[in-house]
């Protein structure tokens, strides 16, 4: 295998299979688009822009996903906390 080979094979392997986009993120996570920009703007989910477009590993919303509290207890925007 020549260099350049190689170093296409091990760039291919450190991203994964493929690059998802905000949508399919979504879609992995079950959640709204709105709600995982949320999350990356929070820093608990990586994501690039490449593109003008958010890309994401799986591998990283895999790594979300079972970092995430068993139990989440969400106080949104409109709730007093009571």
């Amino acid at each position: 295998m020549t260099t350049r080979m190689k170093s296409k094979a091990d760039a291919t392997s450190a991203i994964g299979d493929r690059l998802l986009t905000l949508r399919e993120a979504a879609e992995v996570l079950r959640l709204s688009t709105r709600t995982v920009r949320e999350y990356v703007k929070r820093g608990e989910i990586s994501g690039k822009i490449i593109g003008k477009q958010w890309r994401f590993r799986r591998a990283d919303l895999d790594a979300f996903f079972e970092n995430a509290p068993s139990n989440w207890d969400f106080v949104g925007k409109n709730s007093h906390g009571d």
